[in-house]
C-alpha cells in the first residue's frame, strides 16, 4: 500500500513540476510579447510625431523632401529616447503614420455637392 501511494505521489508531484513549467514559460512569453507590444508602440508615437511635424513645417515641399525630413526628425526622436530602431521598421512606421494621417482626413472630409442645370 505504501508502494501504490509513493507511487501516486511521485507521479502527482511530476505532473504538477510539469504544469507549474508550462505556466511559466508561458508567463515569460506573454511578458516578452507585452514588452515588445509596448517598445513597438512607443516607436510609432514618436514616429507619428515626427511626421506630423514634417507635415505641418514642410507642408509645401513634395513627398521626397517631407519623407526625409520625417525620416531625420524621427530618428532624432528615437535617439534621443534610446530607442533603437532599424532602417526597414522605421520605413514602416513612418508609412503606417502617413496612412494613419491620410484616413483621418479622408475620413472627416464633407462630401462634395455637384449643381448641375436642369437640360444638361
Amino acid at each position: 500500500m505504501d508502494a501504490i501511494q509513493d507511487a501516486l505521489f511521485n507521479g502527482m508531484a511530476a505532473v504538477v513540476v510539469a504544469l507549474v513549467g508550462w505556466l511559466t514559460t508561458k508567463l515569460v512569453n506573454y511578458l516578452k510579447e507585452l514588452g515588445n507590444t509596448e517598445k513597438l508602440a512607443n516607436k510609432q508615437y514618436l514616429v507619428d510625431i515626427a511626421v506630423n511635424a514634417a507635415e505641418q513645417i514642410w507642408q509645401n515641399e513634395d513627398g521626397a523632401i517631407k519623407l526625409a525630413n520625417a525620416r531625420k526628425e524621427a530618428i532624432k526622436l528615437l535617439n534621443e529616447n534610446k530607442i533603437n530602431i532599424t532602417d526597414a521598421e522605421l520605413q514602416n512606421l513612418i508609412e503606417a503614420s502617413v496612412k494613419a494621417m491620410n484616413d483621418a482626413f479622408n475620413s472627416t472630409k464633407v462630401g462634395v455637392i455637384e449643381l448641375k442645370e436642369e437640360g444638361k
